[in-house]
């Protein structure tokens, strides 16, 4: 049905086109052909008229009228004025002077007048009538009376013979015409199958978008270079990165998943392990027993904290823009985060710097904000090696605060830097472990910053350690 559709589409847009060029074709031509006939026919009664006025002159210089009349009637002779007829009446309808075998004669039948050139007598100037008739033939007929009324002539050219001939158009004209005509059909039929191609292109790529079977070469899909072919490659490759952005999102989900599936794994089957041996073994020892439920109730720490961790980096990943912010000052903040990490021993043996001005307002969400502090200080106290860490104020730019997070640890390797905020990403699997990380504290750090509107980069210090530095919305 839809090839059914498509194809007369074609034909919708060819038949109508060829049409209308048919059709100011026709009304072009028909412009000219009447015109034509009629700048035609003025020649011939200009000529009609230049014979009157001749004969007019003559009478005027006392010439003789018969002897002008025949003299015209040779010098019109195998002309397009061939068979012209002259007749030359007094005032009283007497004929003067005519060409002998062709008079015109005002009456028929020698008695009646005839109505239409009766019409014409004692009329000044000239006059031209294009449709008198007498006998069988019709007649263009041109008079002109004298000045003193005294003789009028008649000059007649029947529609016969050389006159058919000179108006009747070229008939190169038709072939012309006809030329035009059908290369405007051909232009016609290309420029449509032009157009059209873009649109059986789109309905192949429909029908293997429909049917999943997309080909892969499909970015080398002809399209013509105008507009259309430019909608069309757009339309294209917006789909193209849809699918490939689904395609990510898919991979990227899928590896969350089995990441957090791994993850949980690990201390579930750890507190398995540790309450299997003591619900397996009566006789266990109470100080063994005891050390082993402690172990599992670590887990089940561990446990809580992981699942806590990703349904808040889910949370953010998805409702980040849902966050609400308001007014912070940010020193205090620093200042309390400088008095948790030394009560709490939270930086271990890594002296903890804080630099922050004190008028330094940022627009944020405390507790987040807090996390993101705090996640900062565990990743280098676990992971950096160093002896010291340090948060300061960079600059103000643009209607937002620019701080550092650093340590003069041992940095990590440039390979490993573009992933440090990927869910689940360990520079050191074993050693991670060893530590207790999940791979979850520096992506968590990214989406709290991003979710607050702000940016975080990463990168390794010169004289070692990392530093993270990270922007957050000015509080005015």
């Amino acid at each position: 049905m839809t090839e059914k559709h498509i194809l007369r589409l074609h034909w919708k847009l060819f038949f109508p086109l060829v049409g209308l060029l048919w059709l100011i074709i026709g009304i072009t031509i028909i412009y000219f052909v009447t015109h034509e006939k009629q700048r035609q026919k003025e020649n011939l009664e200009n000529r009609l008229l230049n014979v009157n006025n001749t004969v007019i002159d003559a009478y005027g210089h006392g010439a003789d009228l018969q002897k002008t009349v025949d003299f015209i009637k040779l010098f019109t002779d195998q002309t397009t004025l061939d068979p012209l007829r002259i007749s030359v009446y007094d005032n009283k309808g007497v004929l003067l002077a005519d060409n002998r075998e062709s008079a015109i004669s005002l009456y028929e039948d020698s008695v009646a007048h005839i109505p239409d050139l009766r019409g014409l007598w004692g009329g000044s100037g000239s006059a031209t009538v294009h449709d008198i008739s007498w006998g069988h033939n019709k007649y263009m007929v041109n008079s002109k009376m004298s000045g003193d009324g005294a003789i009028q002539s008649f000059a007649a050219l029947p529609y016969e013979g050389e006159v058919i001939a000179f108006l009747r158009i070229d008939p190169m004209v038709w072939i012309v015409v006809i030329i035009l005509g059908v290369i405007s059909s051909v232009l016609a039929y290309f420029g449509v199958k032009a157009i059209c191609r873009n649109v059986y292109t789109l309905r192949d790529f429909a029908r293997a978008v429909s049917s999943d079977q997309l080909p892969d070469n499909f970015d080398s899909w002809h399209f013509s270079k105008d507009e259309l072919g430019d909608v069309s490659r757009n339309l294209i490759t917006l789909y193209r990165d849809k699918i490939h952005a689904e395609q990510e999102k898919m991979h990227h989900e899928r590896q969350i998943g089995m990441n957090v599936s791994h993850e949980l794994n690990t201390p579930v089957g750890i507190i398995k392990g540790y309450l299997d041996s003591v619900l397996n073994d009566e006789d266990m020892p109470e100080a063994l027993k005891r050390k082993f439920l402690v172990r599992a109730q670590q887990n089940t720490d561990r446990l809580v904290d992981l699942v806590n961790d990703v349904g808040m980096v889910m949370r953010l990943q998805e409702n980040g823009a849902t966050i609400k912010c308001v007014k912070l000052n940010f020193h205090n903040i620093a200042v309390q985060l400088a008095e948790d990490v030394a009560q709490g021993h939270i930086a271990g043996d890594m002296k903890f710097v804080c630099d922050i001005p004190e008028d330094c307002c940022v627009v944020g969400h405390e507790s987040l904000l807090t996390n993101a502090l705090l996640n900062l200080v565990y990743n280098a106290a676990q992971h950096s090696g160093g002896t010291e860490m340090s948060l300061r104020w960079l600059r103000k730019e643009d209607g937002f605060h620019f701080f550092s997070f650093s340590d003069n640890g041992k940095g990590v390797d440039g390979e490993h830097l573009a992933r440090l905020f990927d869910l689940f990403y360990r520079v050191d699997t074993g050693r991670s472990r060893k530590t207790g990380g999940s791979g979850l504290g520096l992506p968590l750090v990214h989406r709290i910053i991003t979710a607050m509107e702000g940016e975080i980069s990463v990168e390794n210090v010169e004289s070692g350690g990392l530093k993270f530095v990270f922007s957050l919305p000015a509080g005015e």
